[in-house]
């Protein structure tokens, strides 16, 4: 059973259009009205009781389908209800930090963080910040830091979306926007956890960066320390890739992050033109058997950890959430593995259980 005080912190994140489907389900018909997401309303008494019974007799199903989750988030982490609500027991994911910045009327505000050993999610919300249509949302300068410095692998962006007509759009329902930073620790740090984040953005306008037009100034600064999730699966199983000639010593394997390490037969110089290496980590297979094969894209850092002994290292942002210590098998594939659809036949599936 749930704290009563998550329950209602869960509360203000309940849109109506869940209230009303739990209310239908329970007998009651709610009045159709315009309404804005927060504050709770006197007019949705009746209707958030019912959802809160019914949440109270079904458990953590039920609880789970009203866990907050960013626009951005539900685009990088393809999440069920069940692995939201995991996320947010075990600190993965944390949507109660209070960090929030206003200048000339526009207000950016934490909304979401999904932290693990290796890798950083960081959503923003943005309010009161509007644009002529057609227009791109662009950030003139921005700052990310953890505990005072900076990861080696940082990355931001604004959330896009697509209209009914298939049309680009940056802006929410309710007026907001989005703006996403992904971090890499990369190994420079042994965690992201227990670390200080400082975010300052410096003007918010249009176009790219060859022709940016700043339409409001800053700067605004967000500074908070955020849960995250340490969980670490790490496994040395020495073990052939095939018939490649490359073996894979280690692998360390987090919720939303994994780093391999291989020996190569021979040195491989395409780390320097930064090429692409063609044998890549697509997937895993779980103790219940199922094997996604698509949850990783192109590693986010390539390197010789050893380049005399010919040790190559890979690190990788999961695009779905893991539970480490039900991964017993390695997913690899050849020749741009993310661009297609990938068969049995050419898996190669490395025990580590």
């Amino acid at each position: 059973m749930y704290k009563s005080e998550r329950m209602m912190k869960a509360i203000g994140d309940i849109s109506d259009d869940k209230i009303e489907k739990a209310s239908r389900a329970l007998g009651y018909q709610k009045e159709r009205r315009q309404t804005s997401r927060i504050p709770i309303r006197m007019g949705r008494v009746l209707s958030i009781a019912a959802v809160v019974a019914l949440i109270l007799a079904l458990g953590v199903t039920a609880y789970a389908i009203y866990t907050h989750w960013s626009r951005g988030m539900a685009q990088q982490l393809h999440a069920t209800d069940a692995e939201k609500e995991m996320a947010e027991q075990s600190g993965l994911s944390d949507t109660s930090q209070t960090g929030i910045a206003t200048a000339n009327g526009v207000t950016i505000s934490v909304e979401q963080t999904v932290i693990d050993k290796d890798t950083a999610h960081i959503a923003l919300r943005i309010e009161g910040f509007t644009l002529a249509e057609g227009q791109v949302p662009d950030i003139g300068g921005w700052s990310l830091s953890f505990d005072g410095e900076h990861a080696p692998n940082m990355t931001g962006g604004f959330v896009e979306g697509r209209d009914s007509n298939d049309k680009l759009i940056f802006t929410a329902p309710d007026g907001s926007m989005e703006f996403d930073f992904t971090a890499k620790a990369g190994g420079k740090w042994e965690s992201f956890a227990g670390k200080e984040i400082r975010v300052v953005i410096d003007s918010l306008g249009t176009g790219d960066k060859a022709q940016y037009q700043a339409l409001v100034e800053g700067p605004w600064e967000l500074i908070w320390t955020p849960s995250s999730n340490g969980e670490l699966l790490t496994v040395q199983p020495d073990a052939a890739l095939g018939d490649t000639g490359i073996k894979l010593i280690s692998a360390e394997i987090s919720p939303i992050s994994a780093k391999v390490t291989l020996q190569l037969p021979e040195l491989w110089e395409g780390y320097e033109t930064l090429e692409v290496f063609d044998l890549q980590l697509v997937g895993v297979r779980l103790k219940d058997g199922t094997m996604p094969t698509n949850i990783f894209g192109p590693p986010t850092q390539v390197g010789y950890a050893d380049i005399d002994n010919l040790i190559l290292e890979m690190d990788y942002s999961s695009h779905q959430i893991l539970e480490p210590d039900q991964v017993d098998a390695l997913v690899f594939a050849s020749n741009f593995p993310w661009a297609r659809a990938l068969t049995n036949s050419e898996l190669i599936v490395i025990p580590i259980g």
